[in-house]
Parts: C-alpha cells; structure tokens; sequence
C-alpha cells in the first residue's frame, strides 16, 4: 500500500461511510474523490482531484451541505465524461449535481432534489447515460423499504419501483450495493436487510438480519434470483436469493461489505457474522447448482490477529490481474464494548493469487494508538469509470463521535492498494 496522503484534517464522524456509496472514479488520467466533512460550519460533501500523471491534488471544493453524517455523497460518471453526485439526505429527499465540463470536478451545475425520507444512496450509470440509484425509504410505523430511481439524459429523476420491503415495522437498515454484470445491462444487487422494531441504545439493539441478492436483466425493470426465477416486488428476506439469516437473540448480527463481480461473471458477496466478543468475515459466492460457497478469511489474518473481530463493512474490488482484493476493519473486542468505532480498530487487507480460494491478510500501515482506522471506500465499477489495476481507496482516521450532529475533527485519507 502506497502512504496515505491526508485529503482533509475536518472529516465527519463518518466521513467515508457506507459500502453503498461510492465515493472514488477514476477517467481518463483523473481519480477524484469526494466524502463528508465538517469545517466548523456543519457538515459539507468536499470533493478533491488526482492528476495521475503528476501526482498531484488539486484544491478541495465544497458541493454542498448536509443534514448530519449520514448524508455523505455517493459518484459515478458517464459515458461523455460528466460527473455525477447525490448527497444530503437522512429521511430526506437527496440532492443532485452534475459537473459543468467533463471530467472535472471544480463546478457544479444546479442543484436538484428528489425523493422522500430516503437514505443511504447506491448511484451507477446505464450504457444509454441514465442514472440508476437505490436508496432506503422510511416511514411512520409502516415497514421501511428499498426504492429505485432513475434519471435518464435530459429529464428529472423519476420513482422506479419499491424492490425490497421489511416484515417488521419502525426501523430497517439497508447496507443495499449494486454492480454491473460485463454486459452493462444486467445489474446485481446485495443486500443486508437489519430489522430493528425497538431501539433501545445504540449498543443494545435487537436485530433480525438477512443477507441476500436479487438480479435484473434489463438495467433495473425486473428482477429476478440469480438463477432467473422471477421476483414479484417488493422482494422480501422470503422471495430474494437469501445467503443467511439469523437474530440477535441467538447471539448474532449480520454486516455486510460490497458485492463485486468477477472477471468470468460470478458475483462476490463479503459479509461478516458478529458476536458480543468477536466476529468471523466470509465471501460468499453462488454455486452453479444453487446453493452458496461460503470463504472463510479469519484464517487467513496473521498469527497474531487471528483472535481478533473481523468487520466486514468494507470494500470489495478486482484488481488488474483479475484477482479479489478486499479491504475490512479489524479490531479486538475482549471488552464488550461496541464494535462501532472501537479504539482498536485498524484495516486489513485480503489478496487472492487464485480467484477467492484462498487469501493472505495484512495490516495496512500503522495507527496511532486509540484512534480508529476505519470505514474504507474502495473504487468500483460504476459504469464508465476506468478503475486502476492497483484501485483507490479513502478512509477515516478518528472517533465516531456521540451523535449524528457531533462536529469532529478525523483525518481523511487516500491510499493506493499497489
């Protein structure tokens, strides 16, 4: 891994937060990267441009600002070269902005608003330039779901369809990423769908989780199971291919990481199961008679992590020899305390010489002790970026903070996973 260069010393308590969004694209000799700070005037989406021939950064630009740290951005680009951005929202309509010449990030077109009580957006871009975003939607003591929208070349964005409800009503995470088969028509979508009818605290939740996929042929219209078993909407954790489900009361959550797909079409899902103590990673990935084929990658940590929790809320990508590269929090939780920015945690990495059979983990760089390294954003395929054969990746360096308005001051950092 290359050194980390510091992008911003006034990240969010989430600056690089949330698998689903991706914050890195890289076109035509240009990487830019956008995230969430907070400059002492609230929380702003920031973004920052690599020339990758010179190796430098141009100056940061504010796109603009957010309701908390839940509203950070999510980019994809198109086939003309024009970048594309949503941000702002938690149980909000989101804002959007197109850039005003290709390929650069320093301006800005109008800002547009759509959507209700939405969070957590997913942004790719369809051959034809129409935008394809899934976001959760809440409601008032009603079951929360995951909707579809879309934005052709030209026209506003439009409500597509409902694709996944909860059974339960009052709260629902969707840890929801989507990816484009190699045909750039038939999309993937994983999922981990987090039932939480009775909030107690942050640390004491109790949770029904299921992680699955659903599959559409034709850029988001339909969808199906992997093997093409048609899906009536809104899917649920009973009708979606379904990899594992389980509850808090048996002592166990489900995180997941993002899905990626593999240079011979095959869809790759990271996930980790969590207990109070200590959590085990996976890739799963779907046998051709049904079925899933579950990796597990706590092995594969060195000696001296093995004991430790691996979080598998991270990143997912290929790399230019066609192989997995997966990037995940690690951290000991001997204490009880909650995994969610603990002191401990730092990042490890996970490289495959033969396709995802096996791996070989390591720490990536040092940490300053009681500061957590955490919440990697790796650069995925989004339509028409050109992802490096070594990808980028960002993350925050600093505490969570106590609440969703906390002004913090974390590092936000860029790294190259050569």
């Amino acid at each position: 891994m290359s050194a980390p260069f510091l992008l911003s010393s006034s990240g969010s308590g989430r600056a690089t937060a949330y698998i689903e969004s991706n914050k890195v694209i890289s076109y035509q000799g240009k990487t830019h990267v956008a995230w969430l700070d907070t400059p002492g005037a609230g929380f702003r989406v920031k973004m920052r441009s690599l020339d990758q021939a010179s190796g430098e950064w141009s100056d940061e630009v504010t796109i603009g600002e957010s309701i908390d740290n839940h509203g950070g951005p999510a980019l994809t680009i198109d086939g003309e070269g024009y970048l594309h951005i949503v941000y702002f929202s938690h149980h909000h309509p989101f804002r959007y902005h197109r850039s005003v010449r290709p390929n650069n990030s320093s301006e800005w077109g109008p800002m547009e608003q759509f959507g209700t009580d939405l969070t957590y957006p997913t942004l790719l871009c369809g051959n034809d330039g129409t935008l394809i975003l899934s976001a959760r939607r809440s409601h008032d003591n009603e079951p929360w779901d995951l909707e579809v929208w879309k934005k052709a070349p030209g026209a506003e964005w439009t409500y597509q369809s409902t694709i996944l409800k909860s059974d339960r009503p009052n709260y629902s995470q969707y840890a929801a990423s989507m990816v484009w088969g190699h045909d750039h028509k038939t999309l993937y979508l994983g999922f981990r769908m987090s039932e939480i009818p009775h909030i107690v605290t942050l640390e004491k939740m109790f949770s029904y989780s299921a992680l699955g996929c659903l599959k559409s042929v034709d850029a988001g219209e339909t969808w199906t199971k992997l093997d093409g078993t048609p899906v009536e909407l809104p899917a649920t954790q009973h009708t979606a291919d379904i990899m594992m489900q389980t509850d808090s009361s048996q002592g166990r959550t489900i995180e997941s990481g993002a899905i990626a797909i593999s240079p011979d079409g095959v869809p790759f899902f990271a996930y980790s199961v969590r207990m109070d103590h200590s959590s085990e990673g996976y890739l799963a990935t779907p046998l051709p008679d049904g079925g899933w084929k579950h990796v597990h990658l706590n092995p594969f940590l060195p000696k001296e992590n093995r004991n430790e929790a691996l979080i598998m809320s991270g990143g997912i990508t290929f790399n230019g020899q066609g192989q997995p590269v997966i990037v995940a929090p690690l951290l000991n939780l001997e204490d009880g305390a909650s995994y969610w920015g603990h002191p401990t945690t730092k990042l490890v990495r996970f490289d495959s010489e033969d396709g995802g059979h096996t791996f070989n983990g390591k720490l990536l760089g040092g940490k300053e002790a009681g500061q957590p390294q955490w919440m990697p954003s790796i650069e995925r395929p989004t339509g028409f970026n050109d992802v490096p054969k070594n990808p980028g990746m960002i993350f925050t360096d600093g505490g969570r903070g106590a609440g969703c308005d906390d002004v913090l001051k974390n590092k936000v950092l860029w790294t190259v996973l050569d």
